[in-house]
């Protein structure tokens, strides 16, 4: 029998600037990288254009929060399952797969959803959310999921 308790956490995702910092400058750099191969002028500017493309994407998806798909909230209910809501208004029961990485200053959750093979993905940096709140969602990641092996 399991005498865990847990205090329910909601975690409202907000833009990270530090996100979409990194994400620039790496697209920026994989770009100029890509304009200094050798090779056909219409061969790179076509793979800086795939590149900038991608990093505008990732940029809306999970820097900004944009897009549709975007998590903008995370919530551990009181027996331990956790929420995601979407940007598009929709809650979703997910469960958070071993190669998720959680540490104090950066934190990436793969999430699936019971019957699906895609992987949702956070991002989560010290700037994603209430500090507190992200401090008692990574402690629960790295400790108290493991109270609720069903989950």
């Amino acid at each position: 029998m399991n005498h865990y308790s847990l205090k329910p956490i909601r975690l409202a995702l907000r833009p990270s600037r530090q996100l979409a910092g990194l994400l620039g400058v790496a697209g920026t750099a994989a770009c100029a990288a890509i304009l200094l191969l050798p090779a056909l002028p219409w061969v790179k500017l076509m793979l800086a254009a795939v590149v900038a493309a991608t990093t505008l994407y990732y940029l809306g998806h999970d820097a900004l929060l944009r897009m549709p798909g975007s998590i903008v909230a995370l919530e551990v209910t009181s027996n331990g399952a956790l929420r995601c809501l979407s940007r598009n208004g929709l809650w979703l029961d997910v469960s958070v797969r071993g190669d998720s990485f959680v540490t104090p200053w950066l934190t990436v959750l793969n999430l699936t959803e019971p019957g699906k093979r895609l992987a949702k993905r956070a991002i989560l940096l010290s700037d994603s959310g209430d500090a507190d709140v992200f401090r008692s969602l990574r402690v629960w990641l790295r400790w108290g999921s493991q109270a609720f092996p069903g989950k």
